[in-house]
């Protein structure tokens, strides 16, 4: 051996490399282990069983052909079946009552209007749910608005005169509405009070008999769904304005109330995705998503306009900002009305 050469032994030297290698091949091993882990933990929520879509009125109507297109549209994309759980009865109350009892699982949904939230706290029903605090807001689903009409042999024939017109009236002019405390009753209320129309209230149980009356000119005017009008088939309503911020797509040539003179002013029969309360944010998420890619897909889009309804799409947060808002404004309205509806 040369002079000042330090000798290490071949056993030594393979210690050394075995000992280095060591954590190597640990943390190789537990990045083995941990990829699946990972992937499982980024993966979205999913429900593990079948979805029910509470939707709170009877089979047949406008809802619950929507509530049955998305069902149809976003149960192939969740892996589960989304079943439609018709839940008539108060208004929709029996409905909204069932899905704010429901475990917070994400597999129990309610496609949600104002009447069963906003509207029915605002009038004052006697509720087992509070509409803000016991649901999770998910999504803004569509907007439809109402349409203002009036009697065939009303004088004014546009939206600035028929309020004057309503204003100086020396008598109170009937006016009609699908059912005391309905969005046509305070939307027309709303109307009256900010714009000192002279007008009183005649409720009817639907929009059929109320139809034959303002033909018949036994009411003066009426608001009333989208959906209603364009399903009208005894006869040419007088449209004269459409609460919608910009005009109707089915109704083009029918101006909207702010193009008539009432700015800012805008109404309509929203419908809204909402969880009970306690729902994870994953599974909000997830549904957010998943109803969002509906509203746009080739199934549920194309339809939405015979349905005289118009695509949102806000998320949790403005959806929850639209039902504190829309809370506060029946509320304002229904104040000095003094409804008696339990």
């Amino acid at each position: 051996m040369a002079r000042g050469t330090l000798a290490v032994p071949a056993r030594q030297g393979r210690t050394e490399m075995t000992t280095a290698a060591r954590p190597t091949r640990r943390l190789l091993l537990a990045g083995t282990i941990a990829t699946p882990m990972l992937a499982r933990a980024q993966a979205p929520w999913a429900p593990d069983r079948p979805v029910r879509l509470v939707v709170p009125f009877a089979p047949g109507g406008a809802q619950d052909v929507l509530g049955r297109l998305f069902a149809q549209a976003v149960g192939p994309a969740v892996g589960q079946n989304v079943v439609v759980e018709n839940r008539g009865g108060a208004g929709g109350v029996l409905g909204a009552e069932t899905v704010a009892r429901a475990a917070p699982d994400g597999t129990t949904l309610l496609l949600a209007t104002a009447g069963q939230l906003t509207i029915a706290k605002a009038i004052g029903r006697r509720l087992s749910y509070d509409p803000i605090t016991d649901f999770a807001p998910v999504m803004h689903l569509t907007d439809s608005p109402v349409a203002l009409l009036a009697a065939p042999d009303l004088p004014p024939r546009d939206l600035p005169s028929l309020l004057e017109y309503c204003r100086n009236a020396p008598q109170p002019l009937p006016y009609g509405s699908t059912g005391t405390g309905t969005n046509t009753h305070l939307i027309m209320e709303d109307v009256k009070a900010r714009e000192r129309l002279n007008l009183e209230h005649v409720p009817y149980r639907g929009a059929v008999q109320a139809f034959t009356d303002l033909m018949a000119s036994r009411i003066a005017l009426m608001f009333v769904s989208v959906p209603s009008v364009l399903g009208f088939t005894g006869g040419q309503l007088r449209v004269v304005a459409v609460t919608s911020r910009e005009r109707f797509p089915a109704m083009p040539a029918v101006p909207t109330m702010i193009e008539g003179g009432m700015r800012d002013f805008e109404a309509s029969i929203w419908t809204g995705l909402a969880a009970p309360a306690g729902t994870s944010p994953q599974a909000v998420e997830r549904w957010r998503v998943e109803f969002g890619r509906a509203l746009e897909s080739e199934m549920v889009k194309p339809r939405l306009g015979a349905l005289g309804a118009i695509a949102n799409g806000g998320g949790p947060a403005e959806f929850g900002a639209l039902l504190r808002d829309d809370l506060a404004r029946w509320t304002r309205v229904t104040a000095p009305l003094a409804l008696s509806v339990d």
